[in-house]
């Protein structure tokens, strides 16, 4: 049985027996991993306020590759992001893509990119004060890149056309796009409009940290939303279902009332 230090992201918590927690994190240099921190809850504990969700921090644990849970040794804070704990909105952004990564991710499956994007995301909801869905966007499209489903967005596949001025068809299985003169709407795509086409690409290579500057008219930003979620379902086992956002689409329903 090894030990290991590594930082770490907190993606998700939940209690075991009566002091101790069961966190599955992301870390930077094993992956995934489901650790045990016993006796990590109460006022008295030394973890108090350092083992939360979403938080980033530096752990050393026990490892041993057949065992499901590992053991927390230590954890020391590194950053806590205070307005994605403080504003509810936020916190509900940030949940999308810890439990994106919960769910599709492999245990110990080390994968830098990936910790590097969450790390930036959250980095960049904590500091945008609008814009915030547009993060998110920009998390969905470089997950999925990240991933190996990165979508052909530079031209019609099939006439080679690379203006935008028409309607579209997006094609869940290969991420390429039609021109309407050239493909047809198939159970396998989409409709899309060459304006979300045209967001698409900038997202692709925008800097996260300046896109929640970009104000998307709202039509758009619905399709961008629902291309990239059906995208990324369609190709990301476990997906189909994510509790985080079931909880932020009721957190807006009760805010309109």
């Amino acid at each position: 049985m090894a030990i290991n230090k590594t930082p770490a992201i907190i993606l998700y918590s939940r209690k075991q027996g009566e002091t101790s927690k069961i966190l599955t994190m992301l870390t930077e240099h094993y992956g995934k991993q489901k650790i045990i921190a016993k006796g990590s809850r109460g006022i008295k504990s030394k973890y108090l306020g350092v083992l939360e969700p979403y938080n980033y921090i530096s752990i050393v644990f026990y490892r041993k590759e057949t065992r499901e849970f590992q053991y927390l040794s230590q954890a020391d804070g590194i950053e806590r992001f205070p307005s994605l704990h403080q504003e509810l909105g936020k916190l509900s952004l940030a949940a999308i893509p810890c439990e994106i990564i919960q769910r599709s991710e492999r245990t110990g499956h080390k994968n830098p990119q990936l910790f590097v994007l969450l790390l930036e995301t959250l980095r960049a909801l904590d500091a945008a004060a609008c814009g915030l869905k547009n993060i998110l966007r920009f998390f969905y499209l470089h997950f999925l890149i990240i991933s190996g489903f990165e979508p052909d967005l530079s031209k019609c596949s099939i006439c080679g056309g690379t203006s935008l001025d028409k309607s579209y068809f997006f094609e869940l299985d290969n991420g390429i796009y039609n021109c309407h003169d050239c493909g047809i709407l198939t159970e396998y795509s989409i409709g899309i409009s060459g304006k979300t086409l045209e967001y698409l690409r900038w997202l692709s290579r925008a800097d996260l940290h300046k896109v929640a500057d970009v104000k998307i008219p709202a039509a758009t930003g619905l399709e961008l939303d629902t291309i990239l979620l059906t995208y990324m379902r369609y190709h990301v086992e476990g997906l189909l279902n994510l509790k985080s956002i079931e909880h932020l689409e009721q957190l807006l329903n009760k805010l309109k009332k």
